[in-house]
């Protein structure tokens, strides 16, 4: 009886997926966590894998309308200085509309209007990498 029960556990141990370890962070993630006050939630970010991060940080902003606003006032500012935003920062911007006009939206604190506005222009900007947006704040 003890054997079966062994070579059951051992089975299920062997089909178990190993967690993945800690991954490379975006630098746009970096900045997006540092905007909004919280550099220190990047050890977290590490175990999110680098597609679903902005997806992830959307999901985040979208449950803290002062993180929110931080965060759309930087990427607003990365936009005034290059005439365009991230591939990062776009698909935060699109994973937080898609959630301000889903079924999720009601269990949301909804935005203010202008910030909403300003997260809809953003969304259709131009992407730009992250050094091409650097390279323009210096200047």
């Amino acid at each position: 009886m003890n054997a079966l029960i062994l070579s059951i556990a051992l089975a299920a141990g062997a089909a178990a997926q190993t967690p993945a370890a800690g991954g490379v962070l975006s630098l746009s993630c970096i900045e997006a966590l540092a905007a909004i006050g919280q550099p220190k939630l990047a050890g977290v970010f590490s175990f999110v894998s680098e597609k679903d991060s902005p997806a992830a940080f959307a999901d985040l902003v979208a449950h803290d309308a002062k993180a929110l606003k931080k965060y759309v006032e930087k990427v607003d500012k990365d936009f005034r200085a290059a005439g365009g935003v991230t591939g990062w920062d776009h698909e935060a911007l699109m994973f937080s509309l898609n959630l301000f006009s889903g079924p999720l939206a009601q269990s949301l604190d909804k935005p203010a209007g202008k910030v909403l506005e300003r997260i809809q222009s953003l969304s259709t900007a131009p992407t730009l990498t992250l050094q091409q947006i650097t390279e323009k704040r210096k200047k």
